[in-house]
């Protein structure tokens, strides 16, 4: 049968989950800072805390810094608040020249007890607007700073909670505050289509003695999109009445999806390849566990390097930068590996299976490019709106693919008669011999 992924592939997940950082609106880190001539080793006196896109109306931040070890000298940290217009801007001068370009400033004292909160409200009249928080040692000494300013030759290593709240009080940025309500409907539709989906399989079953073994594949795709999108439901939820939530819950709802998107390529890749449609090739199931584990593998390698990279300042939808163009060259060569089975059976299959065969290139190519087509089209628009359009995009892919393949494999249509599903398991049926889905070879 067509195989889920491998142990390794698992293990990925696994490993994915439990290193995670929390994600929250509350956000928590230890940051390092040095002298801006320790900025070369990573140790730089300015640093990236964390960032929020506020809705319409009069938003909220505040956070609070300590020292996790005793400093010899009394000490302070700049709390610097940049808006988007100005981002870019920021990235290219130096560290400690960046606070003449932020909005708000505040001034932290630091020591080994949590300093009293500071923050401030961000006003949006117009649009939506992403807001950047960065910490900063310069202490406004521009790019002279260049001696050690805690009394030592040591970095100095600060811990941070930064609260980021709507003027509703809604612990969701811009970027995926509608999501809840649209990942609500995505389980709704699909928990109907999964009780449709299961009373056609039992018909199935019931007048041809088994479940085939695409049919079973297609199964646990859909089971795993349902189980991914329940996940991103509540993890969402919690998000929103908390700013807090489990990191193994979103990450488990990330990987989930993409299994499901690789077993549903898995299957147009064996089909492609001959997998029910020739029956000289009945041995493709084996091989189909290997296209299975090593097309898993590879996108969670993918998926769960970028899960483990963290917020990020130009981060601002799954899979930005190198892993969404790795992802999108994955599709690529799948769909050309796609596009060269189904050109073989066309070449060597006989007119029999050329009808179905031009619907299934149509359908599968869709389906293969579809994710680098919305990935390109997602860099056309702001910042705030490149998440919802990627993630809606790719719900809506997932679930168009799986209501196309339970209709191909389940009605009697042009598939289920030159495919091996039209081949009865039950006594007195159709035997393989006998079958005339067997491909021609003209």
């Amino acid at each position: 049968m067509v195989a889920l992924p491998s142990r390794a592939a698992l293990a990925v997940v696994g490993l994915s989950c439990c290193l995670l950082p929390s994600a929250a609106r509350l956000q928590t880190g230890v940051i390092i800072f040095g002298s801006s001539e320790a900025a070369s080793a990573g140790v730089a006196p300015w640093h990236f805390a964390g960032k929020f896109g506020y809705s319409i109306g009069s938003g909220s931040y505040d956070i609070r810094v300590r020292l996790t070890e005793p400093a010899d000298m009394p000490s302070s940290l700049d709390l610097e608040v940049f808006l988007d217009e100005d981002w870019d801007r920021v990235g290219a001068i130096s560290v400690c020249r960046r606070a003449m370009l932020a909005r708000r400033t505040h001034i932290l004292r630091l020591s080994t007890e949590w300093s009293p909160w500071a923050g401030g409200l961000l006003e949006q009249n117009v649009r939506p607007h992403i807001w950047y928080f960065a910490l900063s040692k310069c202490n406004g000494l521009g790019d002279s700073l260049v001696k050690p300013f805690n009394g030592t030759n040591m970095p100095l290593a600060v811990e941070y909670e930064l609260r980021l709240q709507q003027a509703d009080r809604s612990e969701l940025s811009i970027e995926v505050r509608h999501m809840p309500a649209a990942v609500a409907i995505a389980v709704v539709c699909l928990s109907g289509f999964l009780l449709r989906f299961g009373a056609r399989c039992g018909e199935f079953r019931r007048s041809r003695g088994v479940l085939h073994t695409v049919i079973r594949a297609l199964a646990a795709a859909v089971a795993l999109q349902w189980t991914a999108q329940v996940l991103h439901l509540l993890h969402l939820l919690a998000f929103e009445r908390r700013g807090l939530s489990d990191s193994f819950v979103g990450a488990a709802a990330d990987i989930l999806f993409m299994l499901s998107q690789v077993v549903s390529s898995t299957l147009l890749i064996v089909i492609a390849q001959g997998y029910t449609l020739d029956r000289s090739r009945a041995t493709l199931t084996d091989r189909a566990k290997r296209i299975a584990a090593a097309i898993a593998l590879l996108h969670l390698l993918l998926v769960g390097h970028d899960i483990l990279q963290g917020e990020h300042s130009d981060r601002h939808h799954e899979n930005e930068g190198f892993v969404g163009w790795a992802l999108l060259l994955v599709r690529v060569l799948l769909y050309v590996w796609f596009v060269v089975g189904v050109k073989t059976l066309q070449r060597d299959g006989g007119l029999r299976l050329q009808p179905f065969l031009s619907r299934f290139m149509l359908a599968g190519s869709t389906y293969f490019l579809a994710y680098p087509v919305i990935y390109l089209v997602v860099q056309l628009f702001a910042a705030y709106l490149q998440h919802p359009i990627l993630e809606i995009g790719m719900v809506v892919m997932q679930t168009a693919s799986a209501l196309w393949l339970s209709d191909l494999f389940l009605s009697r249509g042009v598939y289920y008669q030159v495919s091996t599903l039209s081949e009865s398991l039950l006594p007195g049926g159709c035997s393989p011999s006998s079958s005339p889905s067997a491909l021609k070879h003209d």
